[in-house]
C-alpha cells in the first residue's frame, strides 16, 4: 500500500492490521464519504460526532480501552486511524484510553469491571487534571478530597477536560484534605457533579472542551490514597506513545490530502504535481510521515512488551511525532495554498487540529525537560545495556499484551545509548548517512558533556532543551531507519522489506534531516565556543563532510518519490486496503512489507523505475 492509500503508522506496523481487530472495520468505516461529511458538520457546528461515535461502539470500539481487554497496539492503532481523519474524534476515543490507564496500573478487579460495563453500555471516561489557576503544576492542585462513612468525597472544579460535560467515568486528581498529598479517585457522574460550559478551542472543534464542578461527589481511590503523582507518572509514561500515534495519523491524513489535491489540481495545463516546488513540499511531507509513523510505533510495540520501562521511547514519541506532524501538516499546507485556510476545503481542520497534540498529555517543555535528564545521562556514560537490539526485536515480534499486565511490569528502564545503535545499524547498511548518525550523536553526547564541565548545562535550560530536541530528532530517524533500511530491520527481527515508497521517504529523510541536525548541532558548538568553552567544544572541520553524507540520499529519493507521485494510481479489486485479504496491489502483505524480497537489496529508486543512487 501507498502513502495515499493508508497511513504510514498501518504500513510499518510489524503486526498485519488485519489481526488487529475491530481496526479494519473502523478504518473502512472511517474512509467513507458519508462518514467525512458526518465529521466535517459535527466540527462546523462544534458539537460532537454522536451518531460516528454510535456506528463505532457498533462495530465494538469499546473493547479497544476496556481495562479488560485494552492493549497498547490497538489503543495507538485507534489513535492513528482516527486522527487521520478527525482530531476531534480522535481525542474523543482517546481520552477513555488515558482516563483508565490508571485501573490497569493499580485498580481493582472490581473497578476495572465497572468501568467495563460503562463503556460497553455506550458511557465514556474522562481523566480530570488541569485546573486553570495551576496549569501544568499539578502539586498545586487545590480540588479536595475528604474522607466521609462511606468512602471519600470530592470538592472543587477541574477546567480544559476533555469530555467534561459528557463522560460518565471522572478519574480525578485531587488533594487528600489539607495536607501535601495526592490521589487518583473514581468517580461517576451524578447529581452532585456540575458540567461547567465548554470551551471554544482552536482545534478539535467538536470535541468536549469544558469543566466539572465537584459537590461532595462519592468516590473511590485508585491504588493507596496518597500515591496519585506516582500512580500517574507511570500513566503518562504508557499514554504518551499514544499521543505519538494520535500525531502520526494527523500526518499521513495531511499527506494524502495533499497528494490528491496536487494530483488532480490543475491550473498550468497539467495537475501542479509536475511543479518541482509543489513536489518537493509532497515528498518533505511523506518524508515526515514515515519519521513520525516509525518512532510512534516504536513506542507502541516497546510498551507492549516493557510497560512503563518504555518511558523514554514514549517521551521521544510525544515530542518528536508531535513537532514533526505539524511540520509535515505544514508542507501540506504549502500544496494547497490558500485553500488550506478555507473551511469547506477539509484542510483547515487538519491545520488546527495538529497543533493539540504537542501540549496533550504534558506541553513539549515538559517533554525536553524529561528528555535532557536522560540526555545529560548518556552524556555521563551511565548506559551499560549495549545496543538494546535485543530486546527491541523481542517486542516487535510479541503480540499485543493486556494492559492489565504490562501496566504493573517495573523492569529496568529500556534507553540503550543512541550512539551504539546507530553503529550497530551501520554495519548492517552501506548508507554513509547512517555512519553520519551514528557521528551526529556521539558529537551531541560529546557536547553536552563539554556543557556539563563548563557550568553551561546546568546554568542554561534554553540550551539543554536545544540539544534534547536534536536528540529527540535522531531517534525518529533511527526509528526509521530500524522499521525501513533493507539491511536493519533484520537487526530490529523484521522479515522482509517497507513499500518502496516508503524506501524513498526513508531516503529523503535521512538527507534532508540529517544535514540539518548536523547544522543544529554546530549551532550549539558554536554558542558552547563563544561563551568561554572552546577548549572544552573545539572547532570541527569535517561539518561539510557530515552534510555530505546525509545529502547523498537525497537525489535518488528525490526522483523515486516524485516518480510514485505522478505515476497515476490504479487500484484492484481491494479498494479498502489490507483488512479484506492481506495483500495489496504489488503483491506484498502485511501493509506493505514484501516477504519475498530478493536477497541483493535494490534503492528505493531501482525499484520504483526512478534510477539509482
Amino acid at each position: 500500500m501507498t502513502p495515499d492509500e493508508t497511513s504510514a503508522w498501518q504500513r510499518l506496523c510489524p503486526r498485519p492490521m488485519a489481526q488487529v481487530d475491530p481496526l479494519p472495520a473502523i478504518a473502512r468505516h472511517l474512509e467513507r464519504p458519508a462518514t467525512a461529511r458526518r465529521l466535517a458538520v459535527a466540527d462546523a457546528d462544534r458539537t460532537p460526532p454522536d451518531d460516528v461515535l454510535a456506528d463505532l461502539r457498533e462495530l465494538g470500539v469499546a473493547a479497544v480501552y476496556d481495562p479488560d481487554s485494552a492493549t497498547a497496539v490497538h489503543v495507538n492503532a485507534l489513535n492513528a486511524v482516527a486522527a487521520r481523519h478527525s482530531g476531534s474524534l480522535a481525542i474523543t476515543l482517546g481520552v477513555n484510553a488515558l482516563a483508565l490507564l490508571p485501573l490497569c496500573i493499580t485498580g481493582t478487579p472490581e473497578q476495572r469491571e465497572r468501568a467495563g460495563a460503562v463503556l460497553r453500555g455506550g458511557g465514556a471516561a474522562a481523566m480530570l487534571l488541569t485546573e486553570l489557576e495551576h496549569g501544568s503544576n499539578l502539586a498545586r492542585t487545590d480540588t479536595r478530597v475528604d474522607p466521609d462513612a462511606d468512602g471519600y468525597r470530592l470538592t472543587g472544579e477541574k477546567q480544559l477536560i476533555n469530555g467534561g460535560s459528557r463522560h460518565d467515568l471522572l478519574v480525578t486528581l485531587a488533594r487528600l484534605g489539607d495536607s501535601d498529598r495526592f490521589g487518583l479517585f473514581l468517580a461517576e457522574r451524578d447529581d452532585t457533579v456540575t458540567a461547567l460550559p465548554p470551551w471554544r478551542t482552536l482545534p478539535a472543534t467538536a470535541a468536549d472542551i469544558s469543566g466539572v464542578r465537584f459537590a461532595g461527589t462519592p468516590a473511590q481511590p485508585i491504588g493507596a490514597p496518597g500515591d496519585g503523582l506516582t500512580i500517574l507518572q507511570l500513566t503518562l509514561a504508557l499514554s504518551r506513545g499514544g499521543i505519538g500515534s494520535l500525531a502520526s495519523g494527523a500526518a499521513s491524513g495531511a499527506l494524502a490530502q495533499a497528494v490528491r489535491y496536487a494530483r488532480e489540481r490543475d491550473v498550468y495545463g497539467q495537475p501542479i504535481v509536475h511543479l518541482g516546488a509543489i513536489a518537493e513540499h509532497l515528498a518533505r511531507a511523506a518524508a515526515l510521515d514515515v519519521l513520525v509513523a516509525a518512532t510512534a510505533v516504536k513506542a507502541t510495540f516497546l510498551i507492549n512488551a516493557l510497560g512503563p520501562a518504555a518511558a523514554y521511547a514514549a517521551a521521544v514519541a510525544k515530542y518528536a511525532c508531535c513537532e514533526l506532524a505539524e511540520q509535515a501538516v505544514s508542507e501540506g499546507r504549502a500544496v494547497l495554498g490558500s485553500r488550506a485556510l478555507v473551511e469547506e476545503f477539509g484542510y483547515a481542520a487538519r491545520v488546527r487540529d495538529v497543533l493539540l497534540y504537542g501540549v496533550f498529555d504534558g506541553t513539549r517543555h515538559i517533554l525536553l525537560d524529561q528528555l535532557q535528564w536522560r540526555l545529560e545521562r548518556f552524556a555521563a556514560g551511565a548506559d551499560r545495556s549495549g545496543d538494546g537490539y535485543q530486546v527491541l526485536a523481542e517486542a516487535y515480534s510479541r503480540p499485543p499484551q493486556p494492559l492489565a499486565r504490562i501496566a504493573r511490569l517495573r523492569l529496568r528502564p529500556y534507553a540503550p545509548t543512541p550512539a551504539a545503535r546507530a553503529a550497530t545499524l551501520a554495519s548492517r547498511t552501506d548508507r554513509p548517512a547512517v555512519v553520519a548518525l551514528g557521528t551526529l550523536l556521539t558529537r551531541l553526547v560529546d557536547l553536552v558533556a563539554a556543557a556539563r564541565r563548563c557550568g553551561r548545562w546546568a546554568a542554561d535550560q534554553a540550551w539543554r532543551f536545544a540539544a534534547a530536541a536534536v536528540l529527540a530528532e535522531a531517534e525518529a530517524l533511527l526509528a526509521a531507519v530500524e522499521l525501513i533500511d533493507p539491511g536493519c530491520r533484520a537487526v530490529a527481527g523484521l522479515p522482509g522489506r517497507a513499500s518502496a515508497e516508503d524506501e524513498a521517504a526513508l531516503g529523503y529523510a535521512l538527507g534532508w534531516r540529517g544535514a540539518e541536525l548536523v547544522t543544529r548541532v554546530e549551532v550549539l558548538a558554536a554558542d558552547l565556543r563563544a561563551d568561554g568553552g572552546a577548549a572544552l567544544a573545539p572547532d570541527r572541520s569535517d561539518h561539510d563532510d557530515l552534510v555530505a553524507a546525509f545529502a547523498g540520499e537525497l537525489p535518488p529519493a528525490r526522483a523515486a518519490l516524485r516518480h510514485w507521485l505522478t505515476t497515476p494510481l490504479t487500484r484492484g479489486p481491494n479498494r479498502d486496503g489490507p483488512g479484506h485479504d492481506g495483500s495489496d496491489r504489488d503483491g506484498s502483505d502485511r501493509d506493505g512489507v514484501v516477504t519475498d524480497a530478493p536477497t541483493r537489496a535494490s534503492t528505493a529508486g531501482d525499484r520504483l523505475g526512478a534510477g539509482t543512487r
